[in-house]
């Protein structure tokens, strides 16, 4: 009997992808439960079941019961004179754990234990999968499209639902039932305790984001290995959903070029990030100590002739470009420039060679 219970809960596992300890320790609980509906004890006693393969119904059974001086309920309580019997050292207000006889444990009800566990393996899904869950905030995870509620996309993962909502969702993107996205855990929200209970996980809700940058470093991590084993390591992550996001790199390896290593073999591994964000450019630039060097790369793909740095203080710093990179380097509504400044903490003037010599001449005429 107790291989095929076993057997039965590997099966499980497998099936429903809950490990086999929190599939023990409900059957358990159900066993617990269904003895004392059928020894016809009030639920205010404390029974529980423990797993035993040399007992001959696989488990043992323990009742625990409080020591007083006066017994008002014998499911409950117990004499001190009958706890002495057991340990002499035990006192009024101590607990004492009883085992109860195994012939009250019959195949009956270890079979409405089974038949109580496969009632509870939908609920016991969905806490094991938000367990992993809160173990992910801030990671990345695949979730399915299972239904909209106005603007607000509802996801599936396992059997939690994950909430997209608007304000989180990548501008202009279309989604479809159906349809396998990548999100970034945001938030698991918590209601308040009521009555001083603890929240039930079925109440938390989960909240996704298409939006957050991390996003992007997870997926990043996920194509490249050197990404996810840290010998590449993202410094500066700069994001306009839908738009442009560029991402600021080092290797601490010094065989390793840490952009390459992104990029992939003709630039796949990015190709990949891309069509999973819809077709958002992504910039791959390497990081620098040296803020003009780390400028230049900012900036890119826009090329660069010069940076002077005007306030190393208050880190604002003057660009020039060639006069046909101007618009390339500031980008469409000034994208570029903005993430550029974002990336690497300084304020950017951005200028043309020819804006430059304009300046210089005015400046000749105004001495």
């Amino acid at each position: 009997m107790c291989n095929e219970i076993i057997e039965l809960l590997r099966q499980l596992e497998r099936e429903r992808n809950i490990p086999l300890p929190e599939l023990m320790a409900t059957l358990e609980g159900a066993i617990a439960n269904a003895c004392r509906k059928q020894l016809h004890y009030p639920s205010s006693s404390r029974i529980r079941a423990q797993w035993a393969p040399d007992a001959p119904n696989c488990f043992r059974l323990f009742i625990e019961k409080e020591i007083v001086g006066l017994v008002t309920d014998e499911h409950t309580q117990i004499s001190v004179e009958e706890a002495h019997k057991i340990d002499a050292n035990l006192e009024v207000g101590d607990k004492v754990s009883l085992e109860l006889p195994l012939d009250l444990l019959g195949r009956v009800a270890v079979q409405n234990a089974f038949q109580m566990l496969r009632q509870r393996l939908s609920e016991l899904e969905r806490e094991h999968a938000m367990r992993e869950l809160q173990a992910h905030v801030g990671k990345v995870i695949t979730a399915r499209v299972e239904r909209f509620q106005g603007s607000t996309v509802i996801l599936s993962y396992g059997r939690v639902e994950v909430i997209l909502p608007y304000r989180h969702q990548i501008a202009r993107e279309t989604y479809a039932i159906g349809d396998n996205l990548k999100v970034l855990i945001l938030e698991i929200q918590v209601p308040p305790r009521e009555g001083g209970r603890e929240p039930r996980l079925r109440d938390m809700k989960v909240i996704a984001s298409r939006t957050d940058k991390r996003l992007v470093a997870g997926l990043l991590a996920q194509e490249s290995p050197e990404v996810a084993s840290g010998e590449v390591e993202i410094k500066a992550i700069a994001r306009e959903p839908g738009e442009r996001t560029k991402i600021a790199v080092y290797s601490r390896n010094p065989l390793v070029d840490a952009v390459g290593a992104c990029l992939g073999q003709r630039g796949m591994r990015l190709q990949a990030i891309s069509n999973e964000l819809a077709g958002e450019h992504i910039d791959i630039v390497e990081w620098s100590r040296d803020p003009e060097k780390f400028i230049r790369a900012a900036l890119s793909p826009a090329r660069v002739n010069r940076v002077v740095i005007l306030d190393p203080e208050h880190r604002k710093a003057r660009v020039v470009v060639p006069n046909n990179q101007l618009r390339q380097a500031v980008g469409r509504s000034g994208v570029n420039v903005r993430l550029a400044e974002e990336l690497t903490g300084w304020t950017l003037e951005v200028h043309s060679e020819e804006e430059i010599a304009k300046q210089e001449r005015s400046a000749r005429r105004g001495a």
